[in-house]
């Protein structure tokens, strides 16, 4: 989970905590499923804190990217996007089409042409 906050532009640990329970991607890529408990953001804060006072942060990310050169892939920063439907209070841009209804009847005391007085 931590590297999913550094591969996503140093993403705050809650922000970290939302996309693994929210993004299917990011639950593949850490192997859980819908079902999962995802750690709590505070969980991520303490383990990174431990890893830096036993000084294996930095050689653990030299590890991590020594092995992603290993297997020849390119993390890179990309920009997502949400293409979730969501309602606009905006009037349409066309106009509404409206149908004609007859519902007067034709009297046939009603003359066609019009009276002269």
């Amino acid at each position: 989970m931590l590297l999913v906050g550094i591969w996503n532009g140093g993403l705050s640990d809650e922000s970290v905590e939302d996309m693994a329970n929210s993004n299917l991607h990011v639950m593949r890529f850490l192997d859980l499923s819908l079902e999962d408990d995802v750690p709590d953001h505070s969980v991520l804060s303490r383990f990174r804190t431990r890893l830096t006072k036993a000084g294996a942060w930095d050689a653990l990310l030299v590890q991590i990217n020594r092995q992603i050169a290993g297997y020849q892939v390119t993390v890179t920063t990309d920009c997502h996007v949400d293409a979730s439907i969501t309602h606009s209070p905006r009037k349409p841009k066309t106009q509404p089409t409206y149908e004609v209804v007859n519902d007067r009847e034709e009297r046939d005391d009603e003359s066609d042409s019009p009276v002269m007085s």
